[in-house]
């Protein structure tokens, strides 16, 4: 995959039914996350929406590993932010 590939920002058709159906699937699960609570519900919709497309740059096409993948993805960052702002790394 070129790194054209990943930056791309237009979709086909396919691609966003494979998307809407992955971002139902995941949402369900999402909007009652624990772990993802101290975002806002607005906050967690685009973020949950930038990971599907991510991950969909990458070839994953099933809606449902799309949606499991897309879960896993937001929880990871989530948490790595949450983990910087408890930790913040000192820069000289």
């Amino acid at each position: 995959m070129t790194s054209l590939e990943l930056e791309r920002d237009v979709f086909d058709s396919a691609d966003t039914r494979i998307l809407s159906a992955a971002y139902t699937k995941a949402w369900t699960y999402v909007q009652f996350d624990p772990a993802l609570a101290a975002l806002d519900q607005s906050e967690r919709q685009s973020e949950l929406a930038r990971a599907l497309m991510t991950i969909l740059k990458f070839g994953e096409t099933d809606p449902t590993s799309l949606a499991n993948s897309g879960i896993a993805l937001l929880r990871m960052s989530f948490g790595s932010r949450e983990e910087r702002k408890r930790n913040p790394v000192a820069v000289s």
